[in-house]
């Protein structure tokens, strides 16, 4: 990467960083919205093995396409953001695609959503609000549960495994055609 380039991405991260703290000025606001593209969609919900008997919740849902991705393999799927207007078109997504009945979205912050029942929990939100979403996760999951996140790891948990690939489109938005997803899996509560 050149040095104009690395500079560009540096002054990108801190700018969405500092645009988009863990809770914004009106209290809400965690991550800014960037679509995951469609085969990262693929890979995650492929690396989480989401089936018929999950109950998948995506936090920071957007347009809904991971929650319809996941509704499509049998789940049934929860998507929550704070963006109403990105709630409307993620249910009028799920709704062109027949899976309404299957994939739900809730206009919400994600701090107060009771993840208890979630066996699989999906993530691209930035690195600086993940600390407190791996306290949340660690304190509500039920042991076996799965975790994806896509670009930015969960700090203190170990990942089970990663993959990373090229997507183009990314470049679009991030400056850089590499994702990466990290798969975690609950651990047993010690007694």
């Amino acid at each position: 990467m050149t040095l104009v380039r690395t500079v560009a991405v540096a002054a990108l991260l801190v700018g969405v960083a500092l645009a988009s703290p863990a809770r914004g000025d009106d209290g809400r606001s965690v991550s800014p919205y960037a679509a995951t593209p469609d085969s990262v969609v693929a890979a995650m919900l492929a690396m989480a093995d989401v089936g018929p008997r999950d109950l998948v919740v995506d936090l920071g849902s957007g347009d809904g396409r991971l929650v319809i991705g996941a509704a499509a393999r049998g789940a049934r799927a929860l998507g929550v953001d704070i963006d109403a207007s990105l709630v409307a078109l993620a249910r009028r997504n799920a709704a062109h695609d027949g899976l309404a009945d299957r994939a739900r979205f809730v206009e919400q912050d994600l701090f107060d959503t009771d993840l208890s029942e979630a066996t699989v929990v999906t993530i691209y939100l930035l690195p600086s609000i993940m600390g407190r979403i791996a306290d949340k996760l660690r304190a509500e999951l039920k042991p076996g549960a799965r975790i994806v996140t896509h670009d930015f790891p969960l700090p203190g948990w170990r990942i089970e495994r990663v993959h990373a690939f090229d997507v183009p489109e990314k470049r679009d938005y991030t400056f850089n055609e590499r994702a990466t997803v990290y798969l975690y899996t609950v651990p047993g509560r010690r007694s």
